[in-house]
């Protein structure tokens, strides 16, 4: 019997730093030529500057929000590996970051969008107030 692939829980993306529409980087770009914006959303939780980027850490309790972008990607299978790379996740979870299918607020409505979210301490990170990442 062939094997089968499962398919993917969602064909949508929520971005909330360097991958949004104001930054420039290949990645950036990259992702806007293999996806549609359908809207910006946000979810609960905290975004922490880790560098000249940001690291989400989502928490359903919290009541404080990330706020960013949703992408619906024209390829996943394609799309997200690349993408993996640029966030530096690892197979065995020992990356910066962990993609996870989560729920995204868009308006009154949630769609399922991946996220990568953030792998580490942030004891020793500066909160962003407001839950918005900008270019500085």
């Amino acid at each position: 019997m062939p094997a089968t692939h499962q398919p993917l829980p969602t064909d949508f993306l929520f971005v909330y730093g360097t991958l949004m529409q104001q930054f420039a980087n290949p990645y950036a770009r990259q992702l806007r030529q293999q996806s549609r914006f359908v809207d910006c959303g946000h979810l609960p939780g905290q975004l922490f500057r880790v560098s000249w980027f940001p690291g989400a850490v989502p928490d359903p309790t919290a009541t404080t929000f990330i706020h960013g972008e949703i992408y619906q990607l024209h390829n996943p299978t394609e799309a997200l590996p690349v993408l993996d790379e640029y966030e530096d996740t690892a197979v065995d979870g020992s990356g910066i970051y962990i993609r996870k299918a989560l729920s995204v607020h868009v308006g009154s409505e949630s769609l399922m969008c991946w996220i990568y979210t953030y792998n580490a301490s942030t004891a020793n990170l500066v909160l962003i107030e407001g839950g918005r990442f900008t270019k500085e």
